[in-house]
């Protein structure tokens, strides 16, 4: 009798958003044209290739199109570009905090 080995596990499907900058940039910049500021944010965390994508200046249109579907949303200050504006807006995370907790644990 031959004993199989039990197949590895993973928690969710792995390495679907791989080629997903591989499609047409017109179309890819319509899809993300749709989402709002965070799911951006979110998405440029997932892979470098989408980081490139998302954090390129000639990319800031996706940014104020992203903006433009929160009603009553100031307009991005000078001082901020695009993404930082989305990150001070919408992120749950505090950047100073977690830059306190790096530098005091040493």
């Amino acid at each position: 009798m031959e004993i199989s080995k039990p197949t590895p596990r993973t928690r969710g499907q792995r390495g679907l958003l791989k080629d997903f900058v591989e499609m047409p940039m017109d179309i890819l910049y319509e899809i993300l044209c749709e989402l709002d500021p965070i799911d951006l944010l979110n998405l440029a965390r997932t892979t470098k290739a989408l980081r490139a994508v998302l954090m390129s200046r000639l990319s800031m249109f996706i940014w104020k199109s992203a903006r433009s579907h929160i009603a009553g949303l100031p307009e991005c200050p000078d001082d901020l570009n695009e993404p930082q504006y989305a990150a001070l807006m919408f992120d749950t995370r505090c950047s100073v905090s977690y830059i306190c907790e790096t530098l005091f644990s040493l």
